[in-house]
């Protein structure tokens, strides 16, 4: 039984390498001064803006810039509750 269970570690081992923190590859940062343009939705009777997938989008879905939604005059959704 023992020997079982030390074949099933060295074998996940070799199928599961693992690698040390030292060895991985830092992840790339994000820039910052690259600003992305959020996209929102709104509809063509309603005075709300809403994230994709909102209950609230079936029966029309117009996408907006968060900015221009704003200067609108539409207000966040308090369902869905997209960003401000």
């Amino acid at each position: 039984m023992k020997r079982l269970l030390r074949l099933l570690l060295l074998l996940s081992l070799v199928v599961f390498p693992t690698v040390a923190p030292s060895q991985s590859q830092p992840r790339p940062q994000p820039k910052t001064d690259q600003k992305k343009e959020v996209t929102v939705y709104v509809t063509r009777t309603g005075k709300k803006y809403h994230v994709d997938g909102c209950r609230y989008l079936r029966q029309s879905r117009i996408p907006v810039a968060l900015k221009d939604a704003k200067a609108q005059g539409y207000t966040p959704c308090a369902v869905c509750r997209p960003p401000r």
